[in-house]
């Protein structure tokens, strides 16, 4: 009896253990990155529209903005410029995929602020869906592999910016949109309808991806529920063509 229940106690000491080793892992993997100060000012402007609660096909809109931010609370200055319509929504996440880039705990969170909790780890707060989204946005924006990797993927949903130019986009920044033939979806838990647009790219043969977009009933703005089409890889840059990885931040 003494021996089983001793046998226990040790298997409760080692599972403690393991479990303590795995949260303060996770919280070492999740610590912010030291960054230079991001004290400049920052603006965002909006133009066009696309309505808010039924499909017009005639929509067209842009987000255009002066730079890049790379801290949470820059990016929630902006994001208090454009998330009050809906292409100010899909510019977030883009802005929050180039700080992901750069500073990838100050990335995710920008993600998560950008973003319904559709694409949020449900059993992790304040953190993205790994399998789903971090994964591909890791491989991707910060991968080795030169056949996977595209430190230019958000630079291709800039205005100008195209394959053949090397993916340099115009100044000030501009993400443009148009209408999609979808009819708005309410949903109930959020009380609100979701709004599927596109979001054009000088990245693709198609010249555009889906973006859906929603603004819950909790939420000052549009935050964007469903993005794949950001997260799968644009076409190559030409062999006569090379990336500065510092273009949006230093």
């Amino acid at each position: 009896m003494k021996t089983t229940k001793l046998i226990n106690v040790l298997i409760l000491a080692i599972a403690l253990v393991i479990s303590f080793s795995a949260c303060k892992k996770a919280t070492q993997d999740f610590v912010e990155e030291k960054v230079p100060a991001d004290n400049a000012s920052i603006t965002g402007t909006l133009a066009g529209k696309i309505n808010h609660d039924e499909l017009d096909m005639s929509d067209k809109a842009s987000c255009t903005f002066d730079r890049f931010p790379w801290t949470v609370a820059k990016f929630q200055e902006l994001q208090a410029q454009v998330s009050t319509e809906p292409q100010g929504a899909v510019t977030m996440v883009l802005i929050a995929m180039e700080i992901y880039r750069k500073y990838p705990v100050f990335g995710e969170k920008c993600l998560y602020l950008a973003t319904t909790e559709n694409e949020h780890d449900p059993n992790k707060p304040g953190r993205m869906s790994k399998d789903r989204i971090m994964h591909r946005l890791s491989e991707l924006l910060r991968g080795k592999d030169e056949y996977y990797a595209r430190p230019y993927q958000v630079a291709a949903y800039l205005k100008g910016a195209h394959q053949q130019n090397g993916y340099i986009p115009e100044k000030p920044y501009t993400v443009e949109v148009e209408a999609m033939n979808s009819n708005y979806e309410y949903n109930s838990k959020m009380d609100a309808k979701f709004i599927q647009y596109y979001v054009l790219t000088g990245g693709k043969d198609s010249g555009k991806d889906i973006i859906r977009v929603i603004k819950p009933w909790d939420s000052k703005y549009f935050l964007v529920d469903n993005f794949p089409g950001l997260y799968s890889q644009v076409k190559e840059l030409p062999g006569s063509k090379t990336w500065d990885d510092n273009m949006f931040i230093k």
